[in-house]
């Protein structure tokens, strides 16, 4: 009997396991979903009173120059006013810090797609039941599980750690390492029940704009590592671990289960 064609040939365990794997994961475009609702449902509830103060910042300096130095002063004063206004409200509002995390998450997303098709699977803006927190980007492949969080910052603004504390500029970031923390010990909970306990968690803030510390090297406090987001593939692909396209399959099923898509 002749050998059949290699594409008629009937798929292996290992051929099975990486067609499982391609099947799992979210589209870049899922990252950053939730954020961006959360930033369109504050910019609608605001809107309204938001324009009439801008309204009135810009009118009542307007009309006294208007009086005082002509209509025409006036008026290019109130148009000054409102456009800078605006731009203070669009680049450092609260409102717009939702828009820049999403912008953030999606940017990440974009950088871990690549990965997908050496066997790894993302899973972007997953819930944690019974909480309100989420994870940005939890990364399941041959080098462990990785629970990723995207954080855009200006470019001016400066990392640094004194002892094991972080500070982003002036402000120490408790917040970010206690949040992963968080998010690791949920992920691992799941993980050591599908594996035994024998398979890595990972958490990792990749960060977009900001620089950090170090000449080309990440920077890592209570086990959680900061590196730039330009970085992320590389430093996922040196780690050392082994796991199998079967492994990797039903960690992700396990994970998906786990961890459903956030809704705000």
């Amino acid at each position: 009997m002749s050998t059949p064609p290699h594409d008629l040939q009937p798929p292996t365990a290992s051929t099975a396991a990486s067609s499982a794997t391609a099947s799992l994961g979210d589209p870049p475009a899922r990252a950053g979903a939730s954020a961006r609702a959360q930033y369109r449902a504050e910019l609608a509830k605001g809107r309204r009173s938001r324009l009439l103060l801008r309204a009135l910042k810009a009118a009542l300096p307007g009309l006294l120059a208007g009086y005082l130095l002509g209509w025409k002063l006036g008026l290019a004063l109130a148009l000054i006013i409102a456009l800078v206004d605006l731009v203070r409200f669009w680049r450092w509002s609260s409102v717009s810090a939702w828009r820049k995390g999403a912008a953030g998450e999606r940017a990440t997303a974009r950088l871990l797609a690549p990965l997908q098709a050496e066997g790894q699977v993302c899973l972007h803006d997953r819930a944690i039941p019974g909480s309100t927190a989420n994870i940005d980007h939890l990364l399941i492949g041959p080098t462990g599980v990785w629970i990723i969080d995207s954080k855009k910052w200006h470019r001016r603004t400066q990392l640094h750690g004194r002892g094991k504390q972080l500070w982003i500029g002036r402000r120490p970031a408790e917040g970010v390492l206690r949040g992963l923390a968080y998010e690791r010990s949920a992920v691992a909970r799941v993980v050591n029940r599908a594996t035994g306990n024998t398979v890595g968690v990972w958490p990792l803030v990749a960060v977009h704009g900001a620089k950090v510390p170090g000449i080309g090297r990440p920077l890592v406090l209570d086990g959680i590592t900061l590196l730039r987001a330009g970085q992320l593939r590389r430093y996922i692909r040196q780690t050392s671990e082994s796991l199998s396209p079967a492994q990797v399959a039903n960690l992700a099923r396990a994970l998906d289960r786990a961890f459903p898509p956030y809704t705000a």
